[in-house]
């Protein structure tokens, strides 16, 4: 199945690309932002997201992804942290706000891209960020820019890679979704191949088969990740044996 790999560096929004990438169709996996990227690893990924960070690019001990991201010929597309770490890893500079930029900042298309495909030459975006990119790295050109003059998106004029200052997973983000769907499905051609009732298949089969004719034992504490696994094994299991 085609997917999009989506390196966490520790945004409190990258649940939501993966929402957003799911809800278009596409399957899109979270994984820690060091990641490495070996074949096993890339097997049926089709793009690659980076998330934004709490981290500055400039801190000591701030994470980076494995550096074979930026080669492998695969779309990478950086947002927010992302864009900047991209843009230090290719020799551009970044540079602290002197004021962080948080809320809707209308963006200016300023040259012609598939990841802008439909969505006009102004848009509502959503930023959360105290570092900018102030100068794109050498082979890189503009996108987009802010109504505060900030550099909004970046590409690379021979590689698959792109960044956007904004967040488009954000709901505030006006065409958000559009420009996701530009990325997963135009720019990567990655497939519309997963649905939520697939998945709650595939899911309930693996619990039957690893479960057996045992009973099933399961402690919640009331967080997401194992209310979710407690509906997951009611609905797979007969309940009596959960």
């Amino acid at each position: 199945m085609d997917s999009i790999l989506i390196l966490d560096f520790g945004s409190q929004y990258t649940q939501l690309i993966g929402r957003r990438v799911r809800q278009l169709g596409v399957y899109a996996e979270i994984a820690p932002g060091e990641t490495a990227l070996d074949e096993a690893r890339l097997r049926g990924v089709k793009g690659i997201v980076l998330s934004g960070s709490p981290w500055s690019v400039y801190e000591e001990g701030a994470p980076s992804p494995d550096p074979r991201v930026w080669r492998l010929g695969l779309p990478v597309l950086g947002v927010c942290y992302g864009m900047q770490r991209m843009t230090l890893e290719f020799g551009g500079t970044v540079r602290r706000l002197p004021s962080r930029e948080y809320g809707r900042q209308d963006v200016r298309v300023a040259a012609d891209d598939p990841l802008f495909a439909g969505i006009g030459p102004r848009f509502s975006s959503w930023m959360s960020h105290g570092d900018s990119v102030d100068e794109p790295a050498p082979g890189f050109e503009l996108l987009a820019v802010s109504e505060d003059g900030i550099p909004a998106a970046v590409r690379h004029r021979e590689l698959p890679l792109r960044g956007v200052q904004f967040h488009p997973e954000v709901s505030h983000c006006e065409k958000g979704l559009e420009l996701l769907g530009n990325f997963a499905l135009g720019i990567c051609g990655a497939k519309r191949e997963w649905t939520m009732e697939s998945f709650l298949e595939d899911a309930g089969m693996r619990l039957r088969e690893r479960a057996g004719d045992k009973n099933v034992l399961l402690l919640i504490s009331g967080g997401v990740d194992s209310t979710v696994a407690g509906s997951l094994l009611l609905r797979s299991l007969d309940p009596d044996r959960v």
